[in-house]
């Protein structure tokens, strides 16, 4: 499996929330984005605004193997305030990511080794998903760019599913999956077995797949986590074991 590898999150971060930020007016707070039914914009913009600060948390805090970095309480805010809040949190996060270095000790919830990156690059996918779904309540996007797109699948991969973080339950779901991003020439290759997921630097060649999902990283990622349909994609084999891969 190729990794395109982000090295300036901090960049990638500050460009997704700033187009975030441009579409985001006081009069559409109350919009339903199509791609998040369950939500609205200042629902996205408060989640936001928590995941930041947790992330300023971890990034100071200690790491403590038997001492967890407990999430903040949700952001509460109406109208307006909810934009000071987003604000707020997005300054104080950006001052976080530079101040605490990549290579830098940091607790995370993940199994992945702890350090600062892990953080860096969860806001960055996070806003540019967010920043996706905003665009999409006011009827203009554009896709995630190939290097953060790539990365948010593997992030999926290396963080999410381990932890359980996925759509549904799927414990029939056996075979070999290919995902293959064509504009960042990055293939994910993942076996189910019974349900579980298991991420493959390479498959035995002589194993048949059962599923290919190709398209552009962005459609990738987006459908991964349940964004679009992988039908954006061009899909042979199974389509079901693609959608036990998607996650929340």
């Amino acid at each position: 499996m190729a990794k395109l590898r982000i090295t300036d999150y901090l960049t990638e971060l500050k460009t997704e929330a700033a187009g975030l930020r441009s579409v985001c007016e006081p009069g559409m707070l109350d919009r339903v984005a199509p791609s998040r039914p369950d939500t609205t914009v200042a629902g996205i913009l408060l989640e936001l605004a928590r995941l930041y600060r947790w992330t300023v948390d971890a990034l100071f805090a200690a790491p403590a193997e038997d001492r967890d970095v407990p999430q903040p309480p949700p952001v509460t805010a109406a109208g307006p305030a909810v934009l000071d809040a987003y604000d707020q949190s997005l300054a104080a996060v950006l001052d976080a990511v530079e101040a605490r270095g990549p290579e830098s000790p940091a607790w995370t919830w993940a199994p992945v080794e702890w350090r600062a990156e892990f953080w860096h690059r969860r806001v960055a996918v996070a806003t540019g998903l967010a920043r996706w779904d905003l665009q999409m309540a006011v009827g203009a996007t554009a896709p995630v760019p190939v290097a953060l797109a790539a990365e948010t699948v593997t992030e999926a991969f290396e963080a999410f599913i381990p932890v359980g973080a996925r759509r549904g339950a799927h414990p029939d779901a056996n075979g070999l999956v290919q995902l293959f991003a064509q504009d960042a020439d990055t293939t994910w290759f993942v076996r189910l077995r019974e349900g579980r997921v298991a991420l493959l630097d390479q498959p035995d060649a002589r194993t048949e797949l059962q599923a290919r999902a190709a398209g552009s990283a962005s459609d990738i990622a987006l459908a991964l986590w349940g964004r679009l349909p992988f039908g954006i994609c061009d899909v042979v084999g199974d389509e079901r074991l693609l959608q036990a891969l998607r996650v929340e």
